[in-house]
């Protein structure tokens, strides 16, 4: 099967992509460059060029190639803007479900071709199909679950989704980095949202 990886330099989405790749499937690794428009780096650090460097790091010890997508003005349009605007109205927002919904199940569909079969991440959840029914379902890891996040994907999204880890716990998928000895194995878990500084 034909599979296109986003590979976000963390552990999980790395070893995601090594048990597909240990599968047998034919896995192109795509790293989507959403932080902020160069112009805008005076806000606040974000650490996505150290990302890319683990990322290309673990495509290159196996041997899959890699593509950086630019996705900063739909991100910026889509998340970032609304983000402000909840903020400034005295509202909680939750930048990730737009984030997974409408750029790395949205706008990322729209950038590749239909021949990638699947398009896998290393998030903790699964997907079932029930009488041509695509269903959501939880990890067995309670505290990494993050099915919360994946709540807007569509029908269409749900059918090309994969989600390699997802019958994994956190430790299960940090001894998978050991063995397959990922430069990305003792990277600490991200925390925040980098665009707020």
């Amino acid at each position: 099967m034909k599979i296109a990886v986003l590979l976000s330099g963390g552990v999980d989405s790395s070893v995601a992509l090594s048990l597909l790749k240990d599968q047998g499937h034919q896995v192109t690794a795509f790293y989507l460059k959403i932080w902020l428009q160069d112009e805008f780096s005076f806000l606040g650090e974000c650490p996505w060029e150290e990302d890319l460097k683990y990322a290309r790091g673990v495509c290159e010890q196996t041997k899959v190639p890699l593509e950086v997508i630019p996705l900063q003005t739909e991100y910026w349009d889509n998340v970032v803007s609304y983000t402000i605007e909840e903020i400034k109205e005295g509202r909680t927002p939750n930048p990730d479900i737009f984030c997974n919904s409408l750029i790395k199940f949205g706008e990322f569909y729209e950038k590749i071709d239909n021949s990638f079969e699947k398009i896998a991440s290393g998030h903790y959840a699964r997907v079932e199909k029930i009488d041509r029914k695509y269903y959501l379902k939880t990890s067995p890891d309670p505290i990494k679950d993050q099915t919360y996040f994946l709540a807007y994907l569509t029908q269409r999204q749900l059918s090309r989704a994969l989600f390699p880890i997802g019958n994994f716990k956190k430790t299960e998928v940090r001894r998978l980095a050991e063995k397959y000895d990922l430069p990305t194995m003792a990277r600490r878990d991200s925390q925040g949202i980098c665009f707020l500084g």
